[in-house]
């Protein structure tokens, strides 16, 4: 696990460019002389301007992908209704701060999981779901050794995924429409290794005293995954299209 963390901290270095989108281009999905939420204006006042367009490249995704399924079918009301199911949970989640791998354990208080860098988190993650579960198939997943790189990461198989409910996405061949091939590597390694962390932690209940030391290494490959995740969506030139860039 020491040699993956240093092997993708090396990779990060070097995929760092000056890419990023300046905070005067920076702005969100919504209004922000009508924000009212702290998290609204927490996204409004990021003085980087990462969250700004995390926030517009989120929601021109999923009202994108929402635009792709039909209305006219009951098959593709439910599945509409599925995908805006997925969405209240994220804007839940980003409303609550529903964060788990922000700091090492036992040294968190409160104040730390309503940061930036959950909010962030948070986006990052949704915007990888919704591309990985665009090619996620058993005919992939076989082909990626991905089931075994899964429970590589946290030693035992478990059948229960986050955001279950999108599985049908991959019926509508849409990935390479708002992504470029090259993001798809990070996005596969980012699920699989977010998946066994989910399903060994979370669902397992496994956030204790026991397990301090693996989950503080769990935090550090965290903090990793999610900055290759911003370099990759930033860089990728069909994704940055949705922003009119």
């Amino acid at each position: 696990m020491q040699k993956f963390l240093i092997v993708l901290g090396l990779c990060l270095m070097l995929a760092i460019s000056a890419n990023a989108q300046s905070p005067k281009e920076a702005k969100p999905s919504f209004d922000c002389s009508k924000a009212t939420t702290k998290v609204e204006k927490m996204i409004c006042n990021d003085e980087g301007g990462e969250l700004q367009k995390l926030d517009r490249l989120y929601s021109k995704l999923y009202f994108s992908i929402l635009k792709s399924i039909p209305k006219n079918t009951k098959e593709g009301q439910n599945e509409r209704e599925e995908l805006k199911y997925f969405n209240h949970s994220v804007m839940s989640d980003r409303n609550v701060f529903q964060c788990y791998f922000i700091v090492p354990f036992g040294t968190g208080k409160q104040e730390d999981f309503r940061s930036n860098y959950c909010i962030k988190q948070i986006y990052l993650e949704a915007i990888a779901t919704l591309a990985f579960r665009m090619i996620d198939s058993e005919a992939n997943r076989k082909k990626w050794n991905f089931n075994q790189r899964v429970e590589k990461f946290n030693g035992a198989a478990c059948p229960l995924e986050k955001y279950d409910e999108i599985n049908f996405l991959s019926n509508y061949n849409l990935f390479n429409n708002f992504f470029e091939n090259t993001t798809k590597g990070i996005v596969i390694d980012f699920m699989a290794y977010n998946i066994a962390q989910w399903n060994y932690f979370i669902l397992q209940s496994r956030i204790n005293e026991a397990n301090a030391d693996l989950f503080d290494e769990a935090v550090k490959v965290y903090k990793i995954l999610y900055e290759k995740l911003y370099q990759a969506f930033t860089e990728d030139k069909k994704l940055n299209k949705l922003l009119g860039n």
